[in-house]
């Protein structure tokens, strides 16, 4: 038993760069936070509409024995004649006069439109919005039920907050490319740069990809150089470490990049590195799964997100029973949960383990700032691991 996986506790540094604020097409911006409120440009609905389909009157006009050409919806407003009455769907324009909709009687009958009030079966011209009046406010994700009311409203741009692009890069002379060749013959896939790709889509990310670079500081310094000048962020997989084969440093260095943050005691386990290329923000991630894992989910995505995002990165939490006595350092445990019954055990995960099963296991974290001693049975908060698809 090698103890159990603890990150210790540390302080995420500021983003060495501004959000950035963009003017896109509603229809891109589904998952964005608003970056400026969002005005009415004109009246809405622009002109009185009806609410049921029916016969559209004056209501002033008291008797109605002429009848006038059907309305079409989509078309502008047209003008009723004294004492007449039109057909009229749902949605339609009224005509100009018109200011109700009959929808019990037919003209037919002798008190056609005697009991209609003004403004029956409609939605008044403005009622929904004002020109200059608010809609949205700024830091608002614009999530599908506030997409549709934007819609509705006839708003075609809005200024958010940009996406981050992100490169993923896995290093190591062992790492082939998914789906290349067989990992019996040659090597293993990087299973961490997939699990990562997944959790950003996840995020509502468009621009990420996926890289590969020998363990060779001169390939290295070649890949940092090219994606330091097309990405927001680069996110390294292996070469962390202080071994011989471990050439992240050096690299960072031969193509002029900084370190902002060495992480080499952040874990119990395993080092990362946080540095800065061209206008990329840099982070070297290890390569060992759990190390991976448990930092990609407690620095990486909070770091990502408050890149494009004023809100804190949501985290959802549960109520578990400890499964194991815990005394060790202060920090977040990191933790398998299996179902008891009504309930959830914490298991603990062992740190120095590389075992692929990682990703199945790491499940949470119980965050222990502290470094109390935790008992067996002991009610505990956990807090889930995002997993890609929802928080």
């Amino acid at each position: 038993m090698n103890g159990n996986f603890v990150l210790y506790p540390f302080s995420r540094p500021p983003l060495p760069f501004e959000k950035v604020k963009i003017t896109s097409p509603l229809t891109n911006s589904f998952g964005l936070e608003l970056a400026e409120d969002v005005i009415s440009q004109e009246n809405i609905p622009p002109y009185d509409v009806a609410t049921r389909d029916g016969w559209a009157i004056a209501t002033e006009d008291k008797h109605y024995p002429l009848k006038s050409p059907a309305i079409v919806n989509g078309e502008g407003p047209k003008y009723l004649e004294v004492d007449s009455y039109c057909w009229i769907n749902t949605g339609g324009y009224l005509p100009e006069r018109a200011d109700a909709v009959v929808s019990n009687k037919e003209p037919s009958d002798p008190e056609f439109g005697l009991d209609t009030y003004p403004l029956e079966n409609v939605l008044p011209k403005g009622s929904e919005w004002q020109r200059g009046e608010l809609i949205l406010k700024a830091g608002t994700v614009l999530a599908a039920a506030q997409q549709a009311l934007l819609f509705e409203a006839g708003i075609q741009e809005v200024t958010v907050y940009k996406r981050p692009s992100v490169a993923i890069l896995a290093t190591g002379h062992e790492i082939v490319e998914a789906g290349s060749e067989s990992i019996v013959k040659r090597g293993r896939h990087s299973s961490n740069a997939t699990y990562l790709s997944n959790l950003l889509n996840g995020l509502g990310l468009t621009d990420t990809a996926v890289f590969f670079a020998k363990d060779s500081a001169v390939e290295l310094t070649s890949r940092l150089i090219s994606l330091g000048q097309y990405f927001d962020f680069i996110i390294t997989v292996g070469g962390t470490g202080q071994g011989k084969s471990d050439l992240l440093r050096k690299a960072i260095k031969m193509s002029g990049g900084s370190l902002i943050k060495d992480g080499t005691r952040l874990s119990s386990s395993l080092p990362f590195v946080y540095g800065k290329m061209n206008k990329s923000i840099l982070i070297g991630l290890p390569g060992n799964p759990l190390g991976f894992i448990c930092l990609a989910q407690r620095f990486v995505l909070p770091q990502i997100w408050s890149s494009f995002m004023t809100t804190p990165f949501p985290v959802k939490k549960v109520e578990a029973i400890m499964g194991f006595n815990f005394q060790g350092k202060a920090g977040d445990i990191c933790v398998q949960l299996a179902p008891l019954g009504d309930h959830l055990i914490a298991l603990p995960l062992q740190k120095g383990s590389g075992r692929s099963a990682s990703f199945r296991d790491a499940q949470a974290i119980i965050k222990n700032p502290k470094g109390h001693h935790l008992e067996a049975n002991q009610q505990v908060e956990a807090e889930l691991f995002f997993n890609g698809l929802h928080f």
